[in-house]
């Protein structure tokens, strides 16, 4: 490995796991780092990797591909396919010729390779580039919590609402998984149920928590708040996926919903979800002018304004079949930083 150079300090700070089997390899690797300002933290093993993870998480992880038991390239599966950790960049150490390690590690979702022997300019200005994009991804799924807890915020100001939007993003995510949706568009429906109802900050407390029916003027209030949340949304690039479900989630397969009328297939198939989910919610909660529906009796009115043309019919019979498999909502998994959101808020 080459000197490294003077103790400029590095673009970005940062603190670097530094994985690999051979002890006098990591140890000059994090001598290096150090040098230049990096915390660094060392493991010898997979194992030993993932359990530093645990006690805390780095903001980069280098890891030899070759290790005996677990590879670097498993390492960089595990890392990526947990949900508090796929975020973190991971640069796996491969000979030049290992063609076979980077495309496995392409599978795994590496996010960077790096030839051996190490050129430590090289490797420095790479683990720079990445930390200023990892902590970019960061800000970004700060403002994102933000909009969590502020749609958190809004449902918890109707006391009868309960749980109301964890178990609209635990059963939209659900049924779009059933019918094989993509994972950006189940990720928009774990965030949607959060934040389908977001504009409802825009309406006043004196029609939203009314203990009855709502006067034609306050319907119309009530109406704007799809388009008032699609809008706070609709500078944040992330929420792309998101918007079409706050805006549309009122929208009927008739034509007879709000805001826009759409009708059928004009609908975005994950706001028809979140409809769906939506009203059986509705149904089957407690609310000051009426008590909670049965399943049974919620499921035969979708069913009967399914075939009046309300809903969409693949989607109830997805919503049943997850129903079947997940009574309880509990049941369902909800992702860690959304679930101590949700805890806060309560």
């Amino acid at each position: 490995m080459e000197t490294p150079p003077g103790r400029e300090r590095p673009v970005s700070t940062g603190m670097v796991l530094i994985v690999d089997d051979e002890e006098a390899v990591r140890d000059t690797i994090a001598d290096m780092l150090t040098h230049v300002g990096y915390a660094t933290a060392t493991a010898g093993s997979a194992g030993e990797a993932l359990a530093a993870i645990e006690l805390r998480l780095p903001d980069i992880v280098l890891t030899d591909v070759h290790m005996p038991g677990t590879s670097g390239v498993e390492l960089c599966r595990r890392i990526k396919a947990d949900r508090r950790w796929s975020l973190v960049p991971v640069v796996i150490l491969t000979g030049i010729a290992d063609l076979e390690s980077r495309v496995a590690g392409l599978a795994a979702g590496a996010d960077d390779f790096f030839a051996k022997p190490v050129d430590f300019l090289e490797l420095r200005t790479r683990i720079d580039s990445l930390l200023r994009s990892a902590a970019s991804l960061a800000e970004l799924e700060r403002t994102e919590n933000v909009l969590l807890a502020l749609g958190l915020t809004v449902e918890a100001r109707d006391p009868y609402t309960g749980a109301h939007c964890r178990r609209l993003s635990l059963y939209g995510e659900a049924v779009g998984r059933r019918l094989g949706l993509s994972d950006s568009a189940c990720r928009a429906l774990r965030l949607g149920g959060f934040l389908h109802d977001l504009g409802k900050i825009a309406v006043p407390d004196h029609v939203l928590l009314k203990p009855g029916p709502l006067e034609p003027a306050e319907r119309e209030l009530m109406k704007i708040h799809p388009v008032v949340g699609a809008e706070l949304l609709s500078s944040l690039r992330s929420m792309h996926d998101v918007i079409p479900i706050v805006r549309h989630h009122h929208e009927r397969m008739d034509g007879s919903g709000y805001p826009d009328g759409l009708r059928g297939e004009a609908i975005p198939l994950v706001a028809r979800i979140m409809a769906v989910v939506d009203v059986y919610d509705a149904l089957t909660s407690t609310r000051p002018y009426k008590a909670a529906m049965s399943r049974e009796r919620a499921l035969q009115i979708l069913r009967e304004e399914t075939a009046a043309g309300a809903w969409d019919p693949q989607v109830l019979a997805a919503f049943e079949v997850v129903l079947d498999e997940y009574p309880d909502s509990d049941t369902l998994v909800v992702p860690t930083h959304i679930a101590v959101l949700a805890e806060s808020a309560t």
